[in-house]
């Protein structure tokens, strides 16, 4: 099989590049710079220019095609400067739209597997959340709803769409997990805020095993959360990174601090998001790291 993924050199898109190519499908990637994209992914064998912001990828790109895997857009992380907050939003929805606009073009692909968020839900305490619950009203809900409605426009070209909500992905060597390691080594670690909101996670294996399956599985159709299926407090997961890491846990962050230094974003770190599999576990996907302590000692060679 040919796949197409976009945002192919990013955390999530490396890694889904070397798990397809060593099951034995070739990968053709989407980059603003193809020759770079070559170079940090080696196991592509083909890359093409693109700019998601600016225009329709090259129909070139779609030759021969049998699934695309949209996973570009702008890191939400840092602060949110206003020109920040629109890349983050020209990028997903705009970049989107454009990657459809190609599909309707192409007549090839059968199958179009675009990366959304949790952020959808926005803040909803303990609530558990499903794939049928409404949609948040802050910024990045609002973002994602747009977001997916776009990608959802393929199916009137006659593509299967499978929309997964991403958590908070962990594994070595970036993503979120990065950020968070320089207060616990220098023992400063504990938790944000209250530490009580809701932090739903995923190990970036066990999301790139939902992207492998989303690709092949016919009867994957829709919204998938792309969560496993035991969230937890943001205090209760500092203090599994800790023991992890073996150091202390116990200096919270307060809301303000993180205010005043990251602005917007900080309301993502604080809000609270208990996310729950339900679709995913309905349709018998078995978590390699269902637990977070398994998941952080893997991911932090622990």
């Amino acid at each position: 099989m040919r796949v197409l993924v976009t945002g192919v050199t990013g955390f999530i898109g490396s890694k889904l590049t070397e798990t397809l190519v060593s099951n034995g499908h070739e990968v053709w990637g989407l980059s603003r710079d193809p020759n770079k994209a070559k170079q940090r992914v080696p196991q592509l064998t083909e890359a093409f220019a693109w700019n998601p912001v600016a225009d329709s990828p090259p129909i070139a790109a779609f030759t021969n095609v049998n699934a695309v895997v949209h996973l570009a857009g702008e890191a939400v992380s840092g602060r949110w400067t206003k020109k920040k907050k629109q890349r983050i939003e020209d990028s997903r929805v705009i970049g989107t739209c454009n990657l459809v606009k190609a599909l309707e073009q192409t007549g090839g692909p059968t199958v179009l597997v675009s990366s959304s968020a949790i952020g959808y839900y926005g803040d909803q305490g303990d609530s558990e959340l499903t794939e049928d619950h409404p949609s948040g009203r802050d910024f990045l809900a609002g973002i994602s709803s747009a977001w997916e409605t776009e990608a959802n426009n393929a199916i009137t070209h006659g593509i299967r769409v499978v929309v997964i909500r991403t958590g908070i992905v962990l594994a070595h060597g970036g993503g979120a997990l990065a950020s968070m390691l320089l207060p616990f080594k220098m023992g400063v670690g504990g938790p944000m805020g209250s530490g009580k909101q809701w932090w739903s996670w995923i190990h970036r294996d066990d999301l790139v095993a939902i992207c492998l399956r989303a690709i092949s599985d016919n009867e994957m159709v829709g919204i998938y959360n792309g969560t496993a299926p035991h969230p937890m407090q943001q205090g209760d997961f500092s203090t599994v990174l800790g023991k992890v890491l073996h150091r202390p846990a116990f200096l919270p962050t307060p809301a303000f601090a993180l205010k005043l230094a990251l602005g917007g974003f900080s309301a993502e770190l604080l809000a609270s998001k208990r996310v729950m599999p339900k679709r995913l576990q309905e349709a018998g996907f078995e978590f390699q790291y269902p637990e977070l302590e398994t998941a952080l000692r893997q991911a932090l060679g622990r």
